[in-house]
C-alpha cells in the first residue's frame, strides 16, 4: 500500500519550472506591447484638451486688454498711452500678469504671458497692404504669448 501513494504522487502531472517561466515571459512580452501601444495613446490624447485649455486663457487675457481699452477710452484723457503703458514693453521677455490673474509672476506661475508686440501701427496707401511702425498712428498692435500660443489684436484710436 505504501508503494501506491508514493506512485501516485510520483505520476501526478503538473507544470514544469521551464514552462513556467516560458509563460512568464510571453506574458512580460505581450504585456510591454500593449503598454507601448495603449501607454502613448492615453498620454496623447489629453493634448488638445489642453492645448484647448491653453487657447481659452489666452482669449480670456485679451478680453481683459480690451474691456481695459474700453474703459481708458471713455473715461482717461490720453487713452492710448496710458494703454500702451499698462501693457508692457515688448520684447523684453518679461512675464507679466495684469491681465491674467493679477498675481505676481515667478519661475513656478503658470498664468503668465509675455508681451511680444505694443507699439503704434499705421497702413499707408498701397498695395498690398503693410503694416508701418508709426509713433504717431492711432492703431496700436499687441501680439501676446502664453505656454507656447500667441495671438495678436489691434486696438484702434
Amino acid at each position: 500500500m505504501h508503494c501506491r501513494c508514493f506512485n501516485r504522487i510520483r505520476n501526478s502531472r503538473g507544470f514544469t519550472l521551464i514552462e513556467v517561466i516560458v509563460s512568464l515571459v510571453v506574458a512580460a512580452i505581450l504585456g510591454t506591447i500593449i503598454y507601448t501601444f495603449i501607454g502613448s495613446t492615453v498620454v496623447q490624447s489629453a493634448n488638445p484638451v489642453l492645448l484647448a485649455q491653453k487657447g481659452a486663457y489666452l482669449n480670456g487675457i485679451i478680453e481683459n486688454m480690451t474691456g481695459d481699452y474700453k474703459l481708458l477710452m471713455a473715461t482717461s484723457t490720453s487713452p492710448m498711452a496710458t494703454f500702451i503703458g499698462k501693457i508692457g514693453v515688448e520684447n523684453t521677455g518679461e512675464l507679466r500678469s495684469v491681465y491674467s490673474d493679477g498675481l505676481a509672476c515667478s519661475s513656478n506661475a503658470t498664468h503668465c504671458y509675455t508681451i511680444v508686440d505694443n507699439h503704434r501701427i499705421s497702413f499707408p496707401p498701397g498695395t498690398p497692404a503693410t503694416e508701418t511702425a508709426d509713433n504717431a498712428g492711432k492703431i496700436i498692435k499687441v501680439t501676446v504669448k502664453y505656454q507656447g500660443l500667441s495671438v495678436t489684436a489691434l486696438f484702434a484710436e
